[in-house]
């Protein structure tokens, strides 16, 4: 089972995510998708708690969104399952799994490497999966949707490169202050 540390990990990364939930969406006009930094706190769950917790604390964000609502755009999880989003919020329960995976393949400390992992699991299989429904959804065909996803890149690609920076700090500042 999980220890109190844990359990706590786990809760402060749900509220981290809530609270990123709360910073306005920015709808694009063009596609019915728009860019949020929730996103970015579920590449944070992945690269601070790894696959089993970073999981664990997305599911309890979609949890907790069936009763309040903390998706943002003040969306709960049964509308947002039901809509062109679903595939990105989907993936993103994938995200600390698929990272955890890789980084397991390749057990690497370097800032580069972990920012490529993320990269891969935070944005580029987010992009996918969530292209792939949102083109199911609305009847879009899939190549213009994931057309439409190229959008979200630069972006995506800028919050996995802070949420990199910020959980090697962390890690630093907690092997530092053993």
């Amino acid at each position: 089972m999980f220890k109190t540390k844990d359990l706590a990990y786990m809760a402060m990364m749900t509220t981290l995510i809530i609270i990123l939930g709360f910073i306005p969406a920015i709808p694009l006009g063009f596609i019915p998708v728009p860019i949020v930094l929730q996103n970015m706190g579920i590449m944070l769950a992945a690269l601070i708690l790894g696959g089993r917790r970073g999981s664990l604390s997305v599911l309890l964000f979609m949890l907790i969104g069936f009763i309040v609502p903390v998706f943002s755009g003040k969306a709960t999880t049964l509308p947002v399952f039901m809509g062109p989003t679903a595939g990105y919020v989907f993936a993103w329960l994938l995200v600390p799994f698929v990272f955890a995976g890789l980084y397991k393949a390749l057990q690497s400390q370097n800032k580069v490497i972990l920012f490529a992992l993320i990269w891969l699991a935070g944005v580029l299989l987010v992009d996918l999966i969530g292209a792939t429904w949102m083109s199911i959804h609305t009847g879009m065909p899939l190549g213009a949707a994931l057309v439409s996803n190229l959008v979200f890149i630069p972006g995506d690609t800028i919050k996995a490169g802070l949420a990199t920076i910020i959980a090697y700090k962390l890690r630093e500042s907690y092997i530092n202050a053993k």
